[in-house]
């Protein structure tokens, strides 16, 4: 399977779509997003992982009013890419939409996934980036109701997570996000797989 940075360069742009892709990972079309969500359709989609530098990660609960696991908490920020659009760039302007913040991102991981939510199924090919964090973010409210830091020593704090978050907590833990984003490791970006059925 194929990691590239850029889903769909040859689609047209739509703002309101998500990617959909084949089971190599590549560019099909589009398909706007509730649509997608309802139909189980496969597509790209970007996850952040933001931490301090003690290992804590930043969580955001999710708007009341999201069309699907509003109220959760969850990652920092989790969207899709627009047609053409790398997924350094999405996950950069996502993270400023929703929480205002310009830190600097790398990418950790790729996952896929496919989990029900309510009456909706998320079948995301998702790239991970994390970033490092010193500052309170300033919350965009129709993205996110209120932040709060996860620790390693209280892991269940903010339980039940979004099924996606609760699966990047699985696989990587507190230290892995923090060694990328203080630049500890090797830079590998590591490709989880075949799909997790959550």
């Amino acid at each position: 399977m194929s990691m590239p940075g850029n889903f769909g360069h040859n689609l047209r742009p739509d703002p309101r779509g998500v990617v959909l892709l084949d089971d190599q990972d590549r560019a099909i079309g589009t398909a706007g997003k509730h649509a997608a969500h309802m139909r189980g359709l496969y597509h790209a989609a970007i996850s952040i992982i933001l931490v301090d530098r003690s290992g804590r990660q930043l969580l955001q609960q999710r708007a009341f009013t999201k069309y699907h696991c509003g109220g959760l908490w969850t990652n920092a920020c989790c969207s899709h890419q627009m047609a053409g659009e790398a997924s350094a760039a999405a996950a950069k302007r996502r993270l400023f939409q929703e929480l205002r913040l310009n830190t600097k991102l790398t990418q950790l991981a790729r996952v896929r996934y496919r989990a029900r939510v309510g009456h909706l199924t998320e079948h995301e090919c998702v790239d991970v980036f994390v970033g490092l964090v010193d500052d309170m973010p300033r919350i965009n409210p129709c993205e996110a109701a209120r932040v709060a830091w996860l620790s390693p020593g209280d892991r269940q704090a903010y339980d039940p997570l979004t099924p996606w978050s609760a699966l990047y907590l699985e696989l990587f833990g507190f230290e892995r996000p923090r060694a990328r984003a203080l630049g500890l490791d090797d830079g590998t970006i590591h490709d989880c797989g075949p799909t997790f059925r959550l």
